[in-house]
């Protein structure tokens, strides 16, 4: 079996197994029809608070959409809201720097609580360590609810808590509750119907944080479920003026403006990038053997061989090779070669090539390097009359 034959079997069988697996994925696969929320409103996809924020402007508040906090300093905080994007303790060094000068301004700060496991040593905004844990209810078997009739068709939601606010009780649609190793007598707890802790709110600095359980309350997707609506507007303060929505996570800057404009474009741009570099590499193979089923005639292999050493390095090892022949057929002629000085040269090649210019010969023993391919077909044909004549 010839080497040819045996990696065309190789490839087809390759190419029946590829095959083989994406019909047997597809046949054994079991489908779901489910609907997906597709909203013609981009901002539902892009703004984490976009319902949140109209539903405040609606309600009458004064309300601003952030993308970053590097800016804060800029706002005022006295009589302010700000819900931010991330978990408490999830900013960046100058964000937290700025939320530590909000809070000292006598700013207000809604937030989620950090997961258990993203805690630190040191958590400015967060001194009594206060966190989350979405899935402390999730075996709790007293006091469990069914989900309303109107959620019967989605029987895999979360069940529900409910939280007292003066004379109604609001429906939060999860089981996540706040937790800390101790609860000082400065943090203010809210508790829900489960006896657990769901929102927290102490003093820091001239201002005040509102820890929250679950960020879904004030999500553009579960805002409008349970009573998530009204809890918004329980968390919001009656001395509140305005209210800062950080959309986005990230920082400012050019750079990042120009990613959350299109990330798709710039995505695709960085992949043709690292493939055009891929191109650019030297990329050695182990020896192949011999195809004897296919014969390459003497130019074609030399014409490869040469695209190959102009394509990596311009030309520069087959110039030295043609530089060594000459030394070498001229050394044979003129065994003083070395020893004399560049007009001399010139003399010597003049009379051997007396059909070439001055300017000719000078250009060709001063080339060292090679910038278009014609001057190697020039200095080559040079080089071929040379030899003849030594």
């Amino acid at each position: 079996m010839s080497p040819g034959l045996r990696k065309r079997i190789w490839i087809g069988a390759a190419v029946l197994i590829v095959v083989g697996a994406g019909l047997w994925w597809l046949l054994s696969g079991e489908y779901v029809d489910e609907s997906v929320p597709w909203p013609t409103n981009p901002a539902l996809t892009t703004e984490r608070f976009h319902m949140a924020g109209r539903w405040l402007a609606a309600n009458g508040f004064e309300t601003r959409n952030l993308t970053h906090l590097q800016d804060l300093d800029l706002l005022p905080a006295a009589g302010s809201l700000l819900i931010v994007h991330d978990d408490l303790g999830r900013q960046s060094e100058i964000e937290t720097l700025q939320l530590e000068d909000w809070l000292d301004r006598g700013g207000h700060v809604l937030a989620t609580a950090p997961l258990s496991s993203g805690l630190s040593e040191r958590v400015p905004l967060n001194p009594h360590r206060i966190y989350r844990c979405p899935f402390c209810l999730i075996d709790t078997r007293d006091n469990d609810e069914e989900p309303d009739a109107a959620d019967d068709d989605d029987a895999q939601q979360p069940k529900y808590q409910r939280w007292r606010v003066a004379e109604s009780e609001l429906k939060l649609r999860s089981l996540a509750t706040l937790e800390a190793e101790t609860w000082p007598a400065e943090v203010q707890r809210f508790f829900s119907d489960r006896e657990r802790v769901i929102f927290a709110r102490y003093a820091q600095g001239s201002g005040q944080v509102t820890l929250i359980a679950e960020w879904r309350w004030l999500g553009n997707w579960e805002l409008l479920a349970a009573d998530h609506a009204a809890i918004l507007l329980a968390l919001v303060d009656e001395g509140t003026d305005r209210i800062y929505l950080q959309q986005r996570a990230g920082g400012g800057g050019l750079l990042t403006w120009l990613w959350r404009q299109s990330p798709l474009l710039w995505s695709l741009a960085a992949l043709l990038l690292a493939v055009w570099i891929w191109s650019k590499l030297v990329r050695l193979g182990p020896v192949l053997e011999e195809d004897t089923s296919q014969s390459l005639q003497f130019r074609e292999q030399l014409l490869a061989s040469a695209r190959f050493d102009w394509r990596h390095n311009r030309g520069r090892q087959l110039l030295l090779a043609l530089r060594e022949t000459q030394r070498e057929r001229l050394l044979r002629r003129y065994p003083d070669w070395r020893q004399i000085d560049r007009a001399a040269r010139l003399k010597h090649l003049a009379r051997l090539c007396p059909d070439l210019s001055e300017d000719t010969l000078a250009w060709f023993i001063d080339l060292e390097t090679l910038d278009q391919p014609r001057q190697l077909t020039d200095f080559v044909r040079i080089h071929q009359q040379l030899m003849h004549a030594l």
